[in-house]
């Protein structure tokens, strides 16, 4: 066992070790697992699990016979691809584990802003009784930005809820089409017809900034925003300053820029925001399957099969 070869484990799974251990016995992955760096001998490293950490040149090249990374998350922007590919070393991601999770906390923001239930909660418990009139979700237009599969899923409950749907996206999907749905292909007519804006990119060179001062100008000054994807696609200062002059509503936010957010960050001065610690992916159902995935990648390429390979 002592010329076992080694994964090293270099972020919290968000589910207890004990569980990805028995999972991995279970599933019979031929390695030993090592949670912690200085706990790990460094040649026999062959795979590396991460979730957002930073793995970059100088981390990876400390591992000379490093032949996998299996990112336990969706987005892999955190790896260095470039040095991935000029060392063959392969990239699996987690495609669609949070699914459900991120669409259920996408409408939960919506209502949150649409009916302020965190300044409710906050007037009960001062023994008051006295808030303004809310907003119905019922009838709303939501835009839905990027009609991948989670933005196809929450395009699906709020038809569910009454709301009539467009869309803006790369790609223009049957499945949105089907549901109601229509796409325009001009984004600032887009931005200014939603009364909802819902964001759903993936975060790359060609999404970032992608919400920025013109695309904020163009929205309706009663319209929300909503953000569960990732934090760069929106510029931050431009959305600080559009909630400031109350340009739009209100924004329910829960990626950011810089993670975790400074205390400096004037988000969180605002009284037309609803934030949260970046939790929409991070529910105990979602944090299992992802675990599950992440195992079957390992397997997958152990055994040259590249179903969620990114690289």
């Amino acid at each position: 066992m002592t010329n076992q070869k080694e994964i090293l484990i270099v972020e919290d799974l968000g589910i207890p070790h004990k569980n990805f251990e028995n999972l991995s016995k279970e599933k019979q992955v031929d390695y030993k697992l090592i949670w912690e760096k200085s706990a790990a001998n460094f040649s026999k490293v062959e795979i590396i699990i991460n979730v957002k950490k930073t793995l970059d040149q100088d981390f990876l090249q400390q591992f000379p016979n490093l032949k996998l990374i299996a990112v336990a998350f969706t987005g892999y922007d955190s790896v260095d691809l470039k040095y991935c590919k000029e060392n063959n070393i392969s990239v699996y991601n987690v495609p669609a584990y949070s699914t459900n999770a991120v669409t259920e906390l996408a409408i939960g923001l919506t209502i949150a802003l649409l009916r302020e239930i965190p300044k409710s909660n906050e007037i009960i418990r001062l023994e008051k009784w006295s808030l303004k009139p809310g907003l119905e979700l019922f009838r709303k237009t939501i835009g839905i930005l990027g009609t991948g599969k989670i933005g196809i899923n929450t395009a699906r409950v709020f038809k569910a809820l009454g709301c009539e749907l467009i869309g803006f996206s790369r790609t223009e999907r049957q499945e949105f089409k089907d549901l109601g749905g229509k796409y325009i292909s001009d984004k600032l007519e887009f931005f200014g017809k939603a009364d909802i804006i819902s964001v759903h990119l993936p975060a790359n060179e060609k999404t970032k900034n992608t919400v920025g001062k013109e695309e904020l100008k163009a929205m309706k000054k009663t319209a929300f925003i909503i953000n569960t994807a990732r934090g760069a696609i929106i510029d931050e200062k431009a959305l600080i300053q559009s909630l400031e002059n109350n340009e739009i509503a209100g924004a329910g936010i829960d990626v950011f820029e810089k993670e975790p957010i400074s205390a400096a960050n004037k988000l969180l001065k605002l009284n037309n925001t609803v934030l949260t610690p970046h939790i929409a992916y991070k529910t105990e159902e979602a944090l299992q399957r992802r675990a599950e995935v992440t195992i079957k990648n390992i397997l997958d390429f152990t055994n040259h099969i590249e179903e969620n390979k990114v690289n």
